[in-house]
């Protein structure tokens, strides 16, 4: 089930080629989370998609300060470098904290759907009127009567899949895109809400039905995004679980979290410490490490099967039918792929 890994690009660029390159054998795609401030995600996904056997994609990119027409022309070239059956995903959301923190986001759902229906028309090689798409028109400063083409593109085959856990915005995936992303880190498609037994109802995964009713497309995948720490130091790998959790108990509502069976109590002295400024480790030190284990799960490999495993048959009685593994990933990149291409997938094939 397990097709993917997800990284981030705080690596230096030759050494995530490196580091891919011990799980060339075991997985099929590469995800790249687009971070602002971060190296720059197309450079990074050129460079492995013209030198090495994986699909790529971005999980994901968002459609605020980005110039739309640049975004559809780096996933269009992006399939010249990929031969089938490998593919070029965009995944697209509405952004996260960081992005939340350093610019307005406005209309955001409306936002998405017109980034994913412009870069369609853009890959089909129309010739497209801005005016049709009016948030991004006045985003992106362009003319009114403005036009767009990608003269190189007549049928581009990027996947367009989304990220996102509200009702309107999952609904929006299934209407027109060809998939969904939900990741394990958020309260409400984590662990802990499959272990609650009330997936079903905070997952809004209804909603994604809701829209496929409207959609002319063939085929929708569940994605699942499996957020692990691993190394060969347990306690590095843990800590490192817990400042990615404690960022996540911070942003949620006390209500979903008591919902998916987390004490809101357990996490009082975490989201208090991240709203007052305080330094992430020291609020992620206060988390306790049962509630991070809910949102990711770390350790040694060892450590690390038993709950993926729980998780993973979770998650396919939930629908979903593709995984990959997903950021922090552990405290050492290329030991932590590793580990998980030689020590934690060949005992989850089993």
């Amino acid at each position: 089930m397990i097709t993917g890994i997800q990284l981030h690009g705080w690596t230096r660029g030759p050494a995530l080629l490196e580091c891919l390159g011990q799980a060339a054998d075991r997985l099929d795609t590469v995800w790249l989370s687009d971070q602002l401030q971060s190296r720059s995600t197309a450079a990074l996904l050129g460079a492995l998609a013209a030198t090495t056997r994986y699909g790529v994609g971005t999980a994901v990119t968002f459609p605020f300060g980005r110039n739309p027409l640049e975004l559809a022309s780096t996933m269009a070239t992006l399939t010249e470098f990929v031969e089938s059956p490998r593919q070029v995903t965009m995944g697209v959301g509405t952004g996260g904290g960081l992005v939340s923190a350093l610019m307005t986001k406005e209309h955001p759902v409306e936002r998405v759907r017109e980034l994913i229906l412009l870069c369609r028309a853009l890959w089909r090689g129309e010739n497209v009127s801005l005016d049709d798409y009016p948030l991004t028109q006045s985003a992106g400063g362009f003319h009114p009567g403005a036009r767009a083409a990608l003269s190189f593109c007549q049928d581009a085959p990027v996947r367009v899949v989304l990220a996102g856990v509200g009702p309107k915005v999952l609904e929006m995936a299934g209407e027109v895109a060809d998939g969904v992303i939900c990741a394990s880190n958020f309260p409400s498609h984590s662990l802990a809400a499959f272990r609650s037994g009330r997936f079903d109802d905070v997952s809004n995964l209804q909603a994604t039905d809701r829209g496929r009713l409207r959609s002319d497309r063939p085929h929708f995948t569940r994605i699942y995004g499996v957020n692990v720490s691993v190394g060969n130091d347990p306690e590095a790998a843990t800590e490192m679980a817990r400042r990615q959790a404690a960022l996540i108990v911070s942003q949620q509502p006390e209500e979903l979290l008591q919902q998916v069976g987390i004490d809101p109590d357990h996490c009082a002295a975490t989201r208090a410490a991240v709203r007052s400024g305080e330094n992430i480790s020291v609020a992620a030190g206060l988390l306790p490490e049962h509630v991070a284990n809910q949102l990711v799960i770390s350790g040694s490999p060892a450590a690390c099967i038993e709950p993926l495993q729980e998780l993973l048959d979770y998650a396919r009685k939930a629908g979903f039918t593709e995984a990959y593994v997903g950021a922090p990933i552990g405290p050492d990149p290329m030991e932590a792929v590793r580990l998980i291409a030689t020590e934690i997938l060949p005992e989850l094939d089993r």
